[in-house]
């Protein structure tokens, strides 16, 4: 069973639907009703396994009853995808602390929020794997988006820490780096003309990458092949930070 919070559109959206197709039971959760209705009907039409509830990770209450109602129904969650996140590129002198708590609270608190939530139930069965999404953003800062940058590397430093401290418990840790992926959160980036003349000579695959660049190597980390991979942060970037 397949938890995928964020998993409403973008790389979450596929992850769930790589995850649904190869069998696995998936939940989705995401604070986006239209969306998350929207990406629950596509998948059910498609005949793959899928429930969604509506959670906002910055909610505490809203993360715990997720959770709560997902151990009741189906009793345990072998996997935790987190993949919620936002972003909004500012100066430095320009980000107040609006903008670094917003994308804390969801980025990095969210993860922590969720994993807080899950873990004690894999601990109970000795089994588990935790897929957090951090960003080639987390070994390789970009200008203008401090509090994202700091975020991601927060989130693969929290993979690392749990992968230490759970792994003899059976467990696993691990961090996904995605480069520039088509998404909605990367949709400015992509319409900026400068930014792409930029931006695009430094992926040697010689393109922008999909969400389902992504949902190959998550489906990986959260399989049986994946159980002596311990808190690595694997980059999916086209080459880009070779």
């Amino acid at each position: 069973m397949a938890l995928v919070v964020g998993g409403a559109q973008g790389i979450g959206k596929a992850i769930a639907v790589r995850l649904a197709d190869e069998g696995a039971r998936v939940v989705i959760g995401d604070m986006d009703r239209r969306m998350l209705a929207q990406t629950g009907r596509e998948m059910a039409g498609q005949g793959l396994e899928v429930r969604t509830v509506v959670c906002d990770v910055r909610k505490p209450r809203q993360v715990e009853r997720m959770v709560a109602g997902i151990i009741r129904l189906e009793k345990k969650i072998d996997v935790l995808m987190y993949v919620a996140g936002v972003g909004r590129e500012a100066p430095f002198t320009e980000t107040d602390e609006r903008l670094w708590d917003w994308t804390m609270d969801t980025n990095l608190k969210g993860a922590y929020r969720v994993a807080r939530a899950v873990v004690p139930h894999m601990i109970k069965r000795r089994h588990g794997k935790l897929i957090f999404m951090a960003s080639t953003n987390s070994w390789d800062a970009e200008a203008k988006l401090a509090p994202y940058n700091v975020s991601k590397a927060g989130v693969f430093l929290l993979a690392k820490t749990l992968a230490r401290e759970l792994g003899p418990r059976g467990i696993r840790s691990n961090a996904i780096g995605p480069g520039l992926i088509r998404t909605r959160l990367s949709r400015p980036m992509l319409n900026d003309p400068e930014f792409m003349r930029k931006y695009e000579h430094l992926i040697p695959a010689g393109r922008i990458g999909e969400p389902e660049d992504i949902a190959g190597p998550a489906a990986f980390l959260a399989s049986s092949d994946a159980d002596y991979v311990n808190g690595v942060l694997l980059f999916v970037d086209g080459g880009q930070l070779a």
